[in-house]
């Protein structure tokens, strides 16, 4: 098909004006690392609560195996006046031992802590209005510094949380120890 006449010519675009308001450039790249700084803050104390939470899952699942081993073992270890004789006693009782001490380290786990993972909103509002931080950004820097407080405030549990789990983990390989060497003297 043949055009006849002009062949029109595509025109730049105008760019937009630029409706920010005339602050000297510095301001953005501080308001820019101020909200880096909060984004960091934010995810430290979600991972944080991420860790609290995977933890206290892998406590429930070391309960539940230390019941499974319990249940299958218990017949061997504990039939026809077994457990006899000094190893098998001593198996035994570890045995036992570990059942209990994974039953102690998982209540330890799961029971209630006092952690935080947000700030309330109205009480920080009041705090940085007290201090009169109304502008970017060091409404961001403030918020950051809180949620770094409050993460450093739960570490100490945190910290327990994990020594809880490693000990449950321990007293679940004990029982599973001991309870297969009695059933295996037994048998």
């Amino acid at each position: 098909m043949l055009v006849k006449g002009p062949v029109p010519v595509r025109q730049k675009r105008r760019a937009a004006p630029d409706r920010r308001p005339a602050y000297p450039r510095f301001c953005f790249i501080v308001a820019d690392f101020a909200e880096r700084i909060y984004d960091l803050a934010t995810e430290a104390l979600a991972e944080q609560e991420r860790q609290v939470g995977e933890l206290r899952g892998r406590g429930a699942a070391l309960l539940a195996a230390g019941a499974v081993v319990a249940s299958l073992l218990a017949k061997s270890v504990f039939h026809g006046g077994h457990p006899r004789g000094v190893a098998q006693v001593t198996a035994t009782a570890g045995g036992l031992l570990g059942g209990a001490g994974l039953l102690v380290f998982v209540v330890l786990l799961l029971r209630p802590y006092e952690l935080g993972f947000s700030v309330k909103a109205g009480a920080t509002y009041r705090a940085l209005w007290d201090q009169d931080i109304l502008e970017q950004p060091m409404v961001d820097l403030a918020l950051a510094d809180a949620f770094e407080d409050r993460r450093a405030e739960n570490a100490k549990a945190v910290e327990w949380l994990v020594r809880y789990l490693s000990l449950a983990l321990a007293a679940l390989v004990l029982e599973a120890t001991g309870f297969a060497i009695s059933a295996a003297l037994s048998s």
